[in-house]
């Protein structure tokens, strides 16, 4: 993970001065927030932007940082939500919002930080950019109701896909569609490729053995209960194969490459 972002650390960086420098207010909680959101974050969705952007030699602009600083800030506002959700005591390492303070405290977090996400998209003043990412936040929504509403309950794998689609994917897609209509490159290999990603980020993650144990404990069926281990295996194959086809149409370049190697890790 080093090497693939040392090849866009610049940017990065850029990304992480813009995030710490969102909240002035100097009060414990908003500290504590702003810790939370420069904290022990591999930044996936800025990474996979930037390097995307790059393959395509496309200089990130002051628009691009706030346009990805956004869905850094959406993601966080998720992850703090969810921690109520899940009941999670642990985020990052450190005690959860919601066990450090109490669940309405960690909501109005994640709110505040989705209320700053909309001033950054409202500052590119860009429509069609503000529709994708409210749609964005809709489904994101709409998928935890849905998943929530199958708590103790088999699912197929047709609605687990749905349900990851909207909960992780969805945002992969708003990052890396906006970020092309911004910089007027094609868009539809963009979405497909943060589609493709996003599903597959999750269904690696929920995998792994402390997610395994989460999801068990609130009743949630994982993607190995569904379909079991060997064709999980195949169906995260299949996502790396159509993945890799959609970087072979991108200049050969160490960009593109830093991007193979995203899709490899997983």
């Amino acid at each position: 993970m080093d090497t693939i972002r040392a090849l866009v650390n610049e940017d990065i960086e850029k990304i992480e001065q813009e995030l710490y420098k969102i909240i002035e207010t100097n009060t414990s909680i908003h500290n504590d927030i702003k810790t939370f959101i420069n904290s022990s974050s591999k930044r996936i969705r800025s990474l996979l932007c930037i390097l995307y952007l790059k393959a395509n030699s496309i200089n990130i602009s002051e628009n691009l940082i706030k346009l990805i600083a956004a869905s850094e800030l959406i993601h966080n506002a998720s992850l703090l939500h969810d921690d109520v959700i899940d009941d999670s005591e642990q985020r990052r390492g450190n005690l959860s919002f919601y066990k450090k303070y109490n669940p309405k405290m960690a909501i109005l977090s994640g709110d505040y930080l989705l209320s700053i996400a909309v001033k950054y998209l409202l500052e590119i003043n860009n429509s069609d950019i503000l529709e994708i990412f409210l749609n964005t936040t809709e489904q994101m929504s709409n998928a935890e109701l849905r998943q929530y509403s199958f708590r103790n309950k088999k699912i197929n794998l047709d609605e687990y896909i749905k349900i990851i689609n909207g909960k992780t994917a969805s945002l992969f897609i708003a990052s890396l569609e906006s970020a092309a209509i911004l910089s007027g490159i094609e868009r539809y290999n963009a979405r497909n490729f943060g589609k493709l990603y996003g599903e597959l980020f999750q269904i690696n993650n929920d995998t792994k053995q402390d997610s395994i144990i989460n999801d068990k404990r609130n009743g949630i069926n994982t993607i190995i209960d569904i379909i079991g281990i060997e064709k999980t295996q195949i169906l995260k194959d299949n996502y790396k194969e159509q993945l890799r086809e959609i970087i072979k149409l991108l200049p050969n370049n160490e960009y593109s490459e830093g991007l193979g190697a995203l899709v490899e890790i997983l």
